[in-house]
C-alpha cells in the first residue's frame, strides 16, 4: 500500500461509520468503475485544449456534449 492510500485510510478511521460507510463506498465505486470510464481521443484533446487556454467563455451543457463528441443516446 501506498503512503498516500495508508494516509487516506487514517484519516477515515477519524471519520464517524456513516462518513466512513460513503468514503468506502465511493472508494468501491472508483475502483468498480475505474476501468470502464474513459474519454475517446477527441474527448482527450478538449480537456487538453481547456488546459492550455482556460480563458473561454462558458459553454452550455449542450455546447459541453456537442465539443466532446456525445451523441445523443449517450446522454
Amino acid at each position: 500500500m501506498t503512503k498516500l492510500l495508508q494516509r487516506a485510510f487514517e484519516q477515515a478511521q477519524l471519520l464517524s461509520e456513516d462518513q466512513q460507510d460513503a468514503a468506502g463506498a465511493a472508494l468501491l465505486d472508483y475502483l468498480d468503475h475505474m476501468q470502464t470510464i474513459r474519454l475517446t481521443n477527441r474527448q482527450v484533446g478538449e480537456v487538453r485544449r481547456r488546459l492550455v487556454d482556460p480563458s473561454d467563455s462558458t459553454l452550455s451543457p449542450d455546447e459541453v456534449r456537442h465539443r466532446l463528441g456525445f451523441r445523443p443516446d449517450d446522454q
